[in-house]
């Protein structure tokens, strides 16, 4: 009972999305590149797997940055805690 109606939700899920994102290929229509500002070009490119790389790497330093920042910041507030 349960496992058909999460076969049947996801029947729903699964057409939804092809209504959605309704192209078949890699390259999304014209109207949809111009509308999100999308590069013309093709999309296996190795250029937008370059650029989606680099743009990842710096997203995972400037995270594991914050993370050293929070921790630094709870050392502060423990030190001062202790202090008082």
């Amino acid at each position: 009972m349960i496992f058909s109606l999460r076969v049947f939700l996801w029947t729903i899920v699964a057409e939804l999305e092809y209504y959605l994102y309704p192209w078949k290929d890699q390259n999304p229509p014209e109207d949809v590149s111009h509308r999100y500002n999308l590069p013309s070009i093709d999309f296996d490119n190795s250029f937008n797997y370059d650029w989606l790389k680099s743009h990842d790497e710096k997203i995972s330093r400037l995270q594991d940055e914050i993370i050293w920042i929070q921790q630094e910041i709870h050392k502060l507030n423990v030190k001062t805690k202790t202090h008082d």
